[in-house]
């Protein structure tokens, strides 16, 4: 059922994710990630469980035919390359995809992936002070070719008023939010020692 054609889908996630969402990010602030190589190291780990579970939502067709692009906007390789420059051991945990059968669930996990590449142009400026930089390190938070904002726009138009479940996208966006937050917590004892 579609219920976003009043305000869009984008817009009614956003309202509707927004409590984990700041749940999430004052976490992150608080565990201060982005204060020494160790700890962003943890940080890392974060992204990359995360990216890995999802990977391979950015190959379905069906998520194609909404965003003709999803394919490029997979960030997993380059976080995989950053861990690689830092030395950072993959984390012993079982790949956990999510169960995203329609392309509404779909699009709710990657909602959260996406809107995520609006806050790195901040988090990159963080990780320069610790001398990393999009090409070494901090890869993944590099601007997609057209530059955020065209990204994030494109995606946004492209998802706002499709036919999709407004209901199903939000619970989903809601998950993806819950396992970031579970993959934190699952790595935040490696920071004691930081």
């Amino acid at each position: 059922m579609t219920l976003h054609t009043q305000a869009g889908l984008i817009s009614v996630l956003r309202q509707c994710t927004h409590a984990a969402h700041e749940r999430l990010d004052h976490r992150m602030t608080a565990l201060n990630l982005f204060s020494s190589h160790e700890r962003y190291t943890v940080f890392l780990a974060v992204q990359y469980l995360f990216h890995r579970d999802i990977a391979d939502l950015y190959a379905r067709a069906d998520v194609a035919a909404l965003v003709p692009d999803i394919a490029s906007r997979n960030r997993l390789a380059l976080i995989e390359q950053d861990m690689q420059d830092l030395c950072v051991p993959y984390p012993m945990v079982r790949r956990n995809p999510p169960v995203a059968g329609s392309v509404s669930a779909a699009i709710g996990w990657l909602y959260v992936a996406e809107g995520s590449k609006l806050g790195a142009a901040v988090l990159a400026k963080r990780v320069q002070d610790m001398g990393l930089t999009v090409k070494f390190g901090a890869r993944h938070f590099a601007p997609d070719a057209q530059g955020r904002a065209h990204a994030w726009q494109s995606f946004k138009a492209a998802i706002d008023h499709a036919n999709l479940d407004t209901s199903v996208c939000v619970r989903h966006a809601g998950t993806a939010f819950e396992r970031v937050t579970q993959y934190l917590e699952r790595c935040e004892p490696y920071l004691q020692a930081a």
